[in-house]
């Protein structure tokens, strides 16, 4: 009874048609009844004809006909697509948005995680240890999309992700998606040391950059959340970050800060286009040193209200809990078409009509 209740039909008004098809059917079967018993009684004397071939049964022509009928009608149902309902089933649903803001300036060149990262895999297969790689390696922007890459996305499934770039100003790197694969694309190929407008390292246009990808969405219960990774350089306007915060916060989105870097100042070292060191980079003659100013950092999560995660150098793994809290489930229904069921009966009634013409015929013989 249960498997009856769901039952419902993709095309229903095919079944409209058996309104004219069942009667015609009707008609047809009685026309062909009464034009072979008018052709039985023209051949001659029915008594004598009975003798040699078997008469006409009404009960079996009955049978027959509404063989027809019911073979018909089942035909017609088959064509209108019946389909069955499954039992709800719940699967993960993502209940929230998020949009990473990533540090692209200068300071995040500096390879604070070379030892910290997996070992290279080059084009050929051949795995590198990290501290044998030529070339830049380990930045704390690599560790960034490292941990995007094998931590956020995995653990997010089917939430929505965008990116945003920032140096002096923000720059939407990928719109919200739920296509991992394009997006890790996009970071592999496309998220590199200063690939945003202006110079400096201005967080505040970064967060205002992901405001707006936020407002430009459809409005929705989701939860938004911005995962901003910073080292805590900050060369914006005081104002101007106090302002778009508070923005954020009455939008209703949710903050959490990576503070990424080593706590001693490390140097940014510069490349050759053959991935040797060429030196350091310098400011006024002075080699630049950079570290994570976690003062700022605390100011920032103060203003937020959100949350700081420490993405230390010595103990890069992050378990982002808070995610698979967010994570929440939808119930889904599926539909099991099942127009081979009557169609097959159909068959069968259909064959059993022949075979009995058949067996007439040579019991006739």
């Amino acid at each position: 009874m249960t498997g009856i209740s769901t039952l419902q039909f993709l095309r229903p008004d095919t079944l409209w048609s058996l309104a004219v098809i069942l009667p015609l059917v009707a008609v047809l079967t009685w026309v062909s009844y009464r034009e072979r018993r008018k052709a039985r009684q023209e051949w001659g004397e029915e008594k004598l004809i009975e003798r040699f071939s078997k008469p006409f049964n009404p009960i079996v022509e009955g049978a027959k006909a509404l063989g027809w009928l019911v073979s018909v009608a089942l035909v017609v149902i088959a064509a209108s697509g019946p389909v069955l309902e499954d039992a709800p089933v719940k699967v993960p649903e993502g209940s929230m948005s998020l949009i990473s803001v990533v540090d692209v300036s200068n300071s995040m060149a500096a390879e604070d995680y070379r030892a910290a990262m997996p070992d290279k895999v080059l084009p050929d297969g051949t795995k590198v240890p990290p501290m044998q790689v030529v070339g830049p390696y380990g930045s704390r922007l690599d560790m960034t999309k490292y941990v995007i890459q094998t931590q956020v996305m995995p653990t997010l499934e089917r939430i929505k992700i965008g990116l945003v770039n920032y140096t002096g100003q923000g720059f939407i790197q990928a719109d919200l998606t739920d296509d991992y694969t394009a997006l890790t694309w996009v970071m592999d190929h496309w998220m590199r040391i200063n690939q945003a407008p202006g110079g400096g390292s201005d967080y505040a246009e970064g967060l205002k950059t992901a405001l707006e990808m936020f407002k430009g969405e459809p409005k929705s219960d989701k939860q938004k959340v911005i995962l901003l990774f910073t080292d805590g350089g900050f060369t914006g306007d005081d104002e101007a970050l106090t302002k778009v915060i508070d923005d954020i916060r009455a939008e209703g989105i949710r903050i959490i800060v990576v503070g990424i870097g080593s706590a001693s100042p490390v140097t940014i070292p510069l490349y050759s286009s053959q991935g040797q060191v060429t030196g350091y980079l310098e400011k006024d003659g002075q080699v630049v040193t950079t570290g994570i100013n976690e003062a700022a950092l605390q100011g920032l999560v103060s203003l937020t209200g959100g949350e700081y995660i420490r993405l230390d150098p010595n103990n890069p793994k992050v378990h982002i809990e808070w995610a698979k809290a967010l994570g929440g489930t939808k119930t889904e229904k599926h539909q099991d078409q099942v127009f081979q069921y009557p169609l097959a009966a159909a068959a069968v009634i259909i064959g059993l009509i022949l075979l009995a013409g058949l067996f007439k015929a040579r019991r006739s013989r």
